[in-house]
């Protein structure tokens, strides 16, 4: 009939906000966790095992490093040849200008990482419990 209005309510928008502000604290929390690090591991354990050895120093010098929510893999810290191992050459030729094993390695893992982070995500979604309205 023209004239009579029709009121809505909606009920729960607070917590409709509320769950998803922790959904998206969980989805960071996740993935830092579970994608960012395990990359940098997975990466740095591959670096290790293609570096050139022969001392052995060079392949212990290749580490992860997490820092806050940024993940990092370290190659040659202390060791004055480390980087003409990975961007050197002889001969006057030009070498790789992104590195023989650091680079090409984390790109390779790429993919990888994000799965890891599709991954996470989803567990988060599915084991997240949504407050109700009242």
């Amino acid at each position: 009939m023209p004239g009579e209005g029709v009121d809505v309510k909606i009920r729960g928008v607070r917590q409709l906000s509320a769950g998803t502000r922790q959904l998206f604290q969980n989805i960071d929390r996740a993935t830092v966790s579970d994608a960012v690090r395990v990359s940098a591991e997975q990466t740095a354990a591959t670096i290790r095992s293609r570096v050139p050895v022969r001392t052995g120093a060079l392949r212990a010098s290749v580490r992860d490093e997490m820092h806050g929510k940024k993940g990092s893999v370290v190659m040659g810290a202390g060791l004055r040849y480390a980087g003409w191992i990975e961007y050197g050459t002889w001969g006057g030729r030009k070498g790789p200008r992104r590195g023989r094993y650091v680079w090409p390695t984390a790109k390779r893992t790429e993919r990888a990482f994000v799965k890891h982070c599709e991954t996470a995500t989803e567990g988060e979604i599915k084991r997240m419990r949504w407050p109700t309205p009242r």
